[in-house]
Formats: structure tokens, sequence, C-alpha cells
């Protein structure tokens, strides 16, 4: 039984070209972030390792988020999201001309060029700059990497970068079915408080 899981396992690696040590690494889905409430994107720049310069663009609104070798590792991007909406990356290969998308159906070579990991080290570059571990995108995990050739060592470490969402909205337990006090019954409740101060100080009198 150890001995079939261990062969799952490689074949995941060989699959995804990754070291055993990446194996972790999951191709990201068709839809690739779909917004469960009105909120914030926040990427964070975690790094590369590339020959080729590449540009990140969030592919809503054509925005670039990111280019990996003018990035400072830690730097934040911010982008507004509506609840519903679906929303894909790509990645510019600028030394070759091509564009990868997020949802493998979309690249030319039929392959994933990005995926995701809870782990940092699966892409191999040292320690996160900054490391997030909380209010990740995704279940599959915070951290994302790019291949930007097809074919070629399929480390996922071109550019990589952190990814996690906010709701606009406070997710608080506590404010679930509280009712908010219509404009009304706040003038009669301060009315009320001012009437009983005005007795207690003509008592005093």
């Amino acid at each position: 039984m150890k001995r079939v899981r261990v062969t799952a396992l490689i074949a995941v690696g060989l699959v995804l070209g990754a070291s055993p040590a990446g194996a972790g690494l999951i191709p990201t889905a068709g839809p690739f972030f779909t917004a469960p409430a009105d909120g914030t994107l926040t990427f964070t720049f975690e790094g590369y390792s590339a020959a080729h310069t590449d540009q990140m663009v969030f592919a809503f609104n054509g925005d670039t988020l990111f280019i990996n070798e003018s990035a400072a590792a830690g730097d934040l991007v911010h982008e507004t999201v509506v609840q519903g909406q679906i929303y894909q990356l790509s990645l510019h290969d600028n030394n070759t001309g091509d564009t990868w998308s997020s949802d493998r159906a979309l690249n030319w070579d039929g392959l994933a060029h990005l995926v995701t990991t809870s782990i940092f080290s699966d892409f191999h570059l040292g320690a996160a700059p900054r490391p997030v571990s909380v209010d990740c995108a995704l279940v599959s995990g915070c951290y994302f990497g790019w291949e930007d050739r097809p074919g070629a060592d399929n480390d996922f470490n071109d550019l990589v970068f952190a990814l996690q969402f906010t709701p606009t909205t406070p997710r608080s337990a506590d404010l679930i079915g509280v009712p908010i006090p219509e404009p009304q019954t706040l003038i009669l409740l301060f009315a009320g408080l001012l009437g009983l101060g005005v007795i207690a100080q003509s008592r005093r009198a």
C-alpha cells in the first residue's frame, strides 16, 4: 500500500515537472478566482528566478501587477473585486512574446503555466520575503508561481507571488443577524436618555 502511494506522488511530480520537494504544486483551475463577496485581492511579490523578463497582468482590467525583474520583494498591489465575478491572471514573456493565462485552456500549448501551493519552499527560492498564511484567496494555498516557457525546467518560479482576499464587509459571526437601529429609534433613545438626565438633575436641586 505504501509503495502505491509513493508511486502516485512521484507521478504527480513528473506531471508538473517538479522535484519531490515541489510535489505539492497544484495547477490553477479554469475559473481562477470567483469573488465570494465584494472585496480586495492583495498581491504580494515574493521573488523570481528567470532569464526572461515577465510581466504579470490582472486580466480583468489590464493592470500590470508585477514585472519580475523590477519588482521589489514584498511589494503589494491591491485590486478591487465584485461578488460573483470571475477573475483571471496572465503572464507576458517579453523575450518570446508568449502570453500565458491562469486558465490552461487558453494557453496555446494546453499546459498549466500557473501553480499554487501552501509551501513557499516548493519554489526553491529560499525563505519568503513576506510570509503569508492567512486570508488565502484559494484553499489550495497562498503562494503562486509561473512558468514562462513551454517545455522548460518547469520549476514555476519565474515570477512568484502570494494572493489574499479580504471582503469589504466584516466577517465576524458576532455581527450576523444583529439588527441596525433605524434613525427614528436612535432619536427616541437619545431623547429618553436626555429626559432621564434632566429628571436626575432636578431632583438634586
